[in-house]
């Protein structure tokens, strides 16, 4: 492929470092075949400092997805699926052009379980995040790179500055773990901000269960709940509506704040602010 400079309107930094880069292989293939996966998915392959390592070492899949944006790589890679031998596999490689956000459902969920692998843009992770994060029956694991600052948020525990309604929403589906630090100086041109590889998995069982018809109400409290996160709880509620009575029934101490909330706690809110709003 040829050679690219950093597209400043995309704000990309292309990851060079070959320990961060065999990292993320090695995890990816490991989850890969753990959870028997029948495609893989990389957002943002650039010039393919994963995409490469990946189409090498990954076994055992059916369909290989690339998500570009940029035109000019959309049709580097449309060419260089096509017309080069070393990358007719055994499985199908498939491009999906344009904005990932914008790509519906079916485009990158036809063959499940699918994993996911991904240096993600800066401007856009926690977005993409959690539009995956949406279907872990069909998504078992992700290897993904964020900034430093937002894969914190995702694996922050209780209690901590980082700890909130985006680690809350994401552990309760998912387990997250640190899979590696990444300095600035791994990739070309080096960003401003430290970056960081995390592993999600897919837990068998969410920490609050709950239907999916109620899957809006949950996120509406953890909106409300964090809209005053150095507040106590019960001064940081909206006095009308049912919030103060969800957390007078819930029993959770109103002199808490939102990141003092244990998940026993924010399940037996969520459950009081669901039998408020049914009686109302």
């Amino acid at each position: 492929m040829p050679a690219h400079g950093k597209r400043r309107a995309l704000g990309q930094h292309f990851l060079k470092n070959e320990k961060v880069i065999q990292t993320i292989v090695s995890k990816t293939s490991e989850l890969a075949q753990k959870y028997q996966c029948r495609a893989l998915l990389e957002i943002g392959p650039g010039k393919g400092a994963i995409t490469y390592p990946l189409l090498k070492e990954i076994s055992g899949i059916e369909e290989f997805l690339i998500a570009e944006r940029d035109e000019a790589f959309i049709n580097n890679w449309e060419s260089e699926l096509a017309n080069n031998p070393a990358l007719k596999r055994e499985y199908l490689c498939r491009v999906l052009g344009g904005d990932f956000l914008d790509q519906p459902n079916d485009a990158f969920l036809k063959r499940t379980p699918l994993i996911v692998a991904s240096n993600l843009p800066y401007s856009a992770g926690t977005a993409i995040v959690v539009r995956l994060a949406y279907h872990p029956e069909s998504i078992p694991a992700m290897v993904l790179m964020f900034q430093a600052e937002v894969a914190e948020r995702l694996r922050a525990e209780p209690s901590t500055k980082a700890w909130g309604s985006l680690s809350i929403w994401i552990q309760n589906r998912w387990d997250v773990k640190k899979l590696i630090a990444v300095s600035p100086g791994s990739f070309q041109p080096p960003p401003e901000v430290n970056s960081e590889v995390v592993v999600l998995e897919a837990r068998q069982t969410p920490r609050i269960p709950m239907r999916p018809e109620d899957e809006n109400h949950w996120e509406s409290l953890l909106k409300v709940c964090f809209s005053h996160r150095r507040k106590m709880l019960r001064s940081g509620l909206p006095k009308s509506g049912p919030w103060q009575n969800a957390l007078e029934l819930s029993q959770v101490d109103g002199s808490k704040r939102s990141e003092a909330l244990q998940w026993d706690e924010w399940q037996r809110l969520f459950e009081a602010y669901l039998k408020v709003k049914s009686g109302q």
